[in-house]
């Protein structure tokens, strides 16, 4: 008796299950809609293209199979066609190559989940902390755009880098920042921030160079741009590199910050990244610099020496001559100890107690895509068997 009931239950359990799964779709499609994807970062795109590489030879390879052996329905000795009346009709069509399409989707979105996407979420917190100050002062003039030999890349992406994993290191020590960017003008990104991964995403996002246009080495033998436009901001006024401006906008942003947060007898920091090819050595802004206790500080990028030999030999730069007279240090790097030297220099500086008023954190999303993926997944599937069971002899 009970295994009748339960025979007679079964259909309606399975179609309570089925709404189930409906509706589980149907949230994770609108939690995917909802998503704001301009502000999605990904934090590792190679394993995603090594997949979308994969699934191109894959199709590539079918496609070659499928255009060199006969077709099923195809019988050259007959002489006769195949009748419209047998062939599919078009709701016939869509519906075969209904799966097809789900199983696409569901690879570009598991893709897309294997990139690591994630969103960042701001927190109010209060407390105060122990913090160092310090300016970043990026270079972005047309001559880091150049390559970097004989790496086959950009200055600019090469000094990216390093001042990427150079703010790995500082994580977790409370360094209040602000970010700027500078060719023929200074361009402040953000003013000071105490978030570690905050302030992370605004260097990964700035822009590479800030040029009035394009423009190959002079005397390179390729006529070729190592950087992706994407990360090259046209303004008309650039031009230049004017390092000169840039020192005299950070100065007085040091200024108006000492003012209202009473640091101005702490000793603080610059960084510059730059490959010293500036219009002008700044001697009286870094000997200003140097009267407010603000130690510059270089990560060079070296595009004269070959990788793994300082310029020392060749001659020092006058602009790093100019901040080693005003007690700074300057970083090769090419050299692998340079980040380590930065940051224990850096580290030396005194702290300051700060408030802290909000925080960014990592909020991962790749569970929306991975979820929905899956889903697809196990519809599409046994869509596909069914599919082919039902319409596949169908010419």
């Amino acid at each position: 008796m009970s295994s009748r009931l339960a025979a007679v239950q079964s259909p309606a359990s399975m179609f309570t299950r089925w709404t189930e799964f409906g509706g589980f779709l149907t949230e994770r499609v609108n939690e995917l809609a909802q998503t704001q994807f301009d502000q999605v970062r990904y934090a590792d795109v190679g394993l995603a293209l090594w997949l979308l590489v994969l699934l191109s030879v894959v199709a590539l390879f079918t496609l070659i199979r499928l255009s060199l052996t006969a077709r099923r329905h195809a019988r050259q000795h007959s002489g006769h066609g195949v009748g419209r009346e047998h062939r599919r009709g078009r709701g016939v069509a869509l519906a075969y190559n209904a799966p097809k399409v789900l199983l696409a989707v569901a690879l570009a979105g598991l893709a897309v989940a294997l990139s690591d996407p994630f969103l960042t979420e701001t927190e109010e917190v209060a407390g105060d902390v122990e913090s160092r100050v310090r300016i970043d002062l990026v270079d972005t003039s047309l001559s880091m755009t150049w390559e970097l030999p004989p790496t086959g890349r950009s200055r600019a992406a090469v000094a990216r880098e390093a001042h990427l994993r150079f703010l790995e290191m500082r994580r977790a020590k409370n360094d209040r920042v602000s970010l700027w960017l500078f060719s023929s003008f200074p361009y402040m990104v953000d003013d000071f921030v105490l978030d570690d991964e905050l302030y992370y995403f605004q260097v990964m996002d700035a822009p590479y160079a800030t040029v009035r246009i394009l423009a190959p080495e002079s005397g390179a033998r390729r006529d070729e741009f190592f950087v992706p436009r994407d990360k090259v901001r046209f303004i008309p006024t650039e031009g230049s590199t004017d390092i000169v401006q840039a020192l005299r906008a950070v100065t007085k942003h040091f200024d108006q910050d000492a003012a209202f947060g009473g640091t101005a007898d702490t000793h603080r920091a610059l960084l510059i990244v730059t490959d010293a090819d500036v219009d002008e050595i700044p001697g009286s802004e870094l000997a200003g610099l140097a009267t407010r206790n603000v130690v510059p500080y270089i990560i060079f990028i070296n595009a004269d020496a070959p990788a793994g030999v300082s310029r020392e030999s060749g001659g020092v730069p006058p602009l790093i001559g100019m901040i080693r007279e005003f007690g700074g240090e300057s970083f090769d790097v090419r050299d692998q100890d340079s980040l380590e030297k930065a940051y224990r220099a850096i580290d030396e500086q005194e702290t300051v107690r700060v408030e802290v008023s909000h925080r960014a954190h990592r909020v991962p999303i790749y569970s929306r895509f991975l979820l929905l993926s899956m889903a697809l997944l196990v519809v599409g599937i046994p869509a596909g068997f069914a599919a082919e069971l039902l319409w596949g002899l169908y010419p």
